[in-house]
């Protein structure tokens, strides 16, 4: 991995979005432990314009809509609620491309913002017609900026190749002089996953990337982040902004 940037002398301010809660259908495999599960997702309010990472579930799916009953929240409503105006984003980093992290892209789509992916993840998405719904996760070709593997997007800004959830799956590491966090989306579905440097076999894409779903964690875990923060759990300890894990 380069050596990731250390210019700002403070951190931006991160605020969690609650973007949507999904009810879990009978065959899911979380299930059993829980009947819901809240859709986050995150706003870096970085000095060069905010940067958005994953925009939560769409509307007008009607499959989605009968199989997980979402209570969506609008992005532009919940960015407006930390006094933030969606047509001040400078830019889109989804996690990856399941239709719960992707699903309000469009509200930005036909726009100068740009959405950085993996191409792994494109890949995936252009592979597999049931993997999410493409009219979600695809931006126009223009607004795409595609990866492959980590890349300094901002001052303080890294995007970190964390594969394992998804082929694509991707984190977003913040620092500056005074600290380091870093939005790790769902690299892990649950937080003891983490702490324990364990995934759930429900929560990787297949067995082949069982080693590198843990190898991600550990990855994140040597950057010695003050927090990280997670898209569908809550931590033990939240602090006084978004919920994270702290080291």
């Amino acid at each position: 991995m380069s050596e990731l940037a250390m210019a700002l002398r403070s951190l931006p301010r991160i605020e969690r979005l609650d973007l949507a809660v999904l009810t879990l259908p009978e065959w899911h495999p979380e299930a059993s432990n829980q009947p819901t599960a809240p859709v986050y997702g995150y706003v870096i309010d970085h000095p060069e314009g905010p940067i958005v990472v994953d925009t939560g579930v769409g509307f007008g799916n009607d499959f989605i809509d009968e199989v997980y009953q979402p209570e969506c929240v609008r992005l532009d409503g919940a960015l407006g609620a930390v006094g933030i105006e969606a047509s001040s984003i400078v830019g889109v980093v989804n996690s990856h491309l399941h239709f719960d992290h992707c699903g309000q892209n469009p509200l930005l789509y036909g726009t100068d913002v740009p959405f950085f992916l993996q191409q792994l993840e494109l890949d995936e998405v252009e592979r597999d017609r049931f993997y999410t719904d493409p009219e979600w996760a695809l931006p126009p070709a223009a607004q795409r900026r595609l990866l492959g593997g980590d890349f300094e997007m901002a001052e303080g800004v890294t995007i970190l190749s964390t594969p394992g959830h998804t082929p694509g799956h991707q984190s977003v590491v913040v620092e500056s002089t005074a600290g380091r966090v870093v939005v790790a989306g769902q690299a892990v579905w649950a937080l003891e996953e983490f702490v324990d440097e364990q995934v759930t076999v429900s929560n990787v894409f297949s067995d082949e990337f069982h080693d590198l779903a843990i190898d991600s964690i550990r990855r994140i875990k040597a950057l010695k982040p003050q927090a990280v923060y997670f898209a569908h759990c809550a931590a033990d300890r939240p602090n006084d902004g978004p919920q994270a894990a702290e080291q």
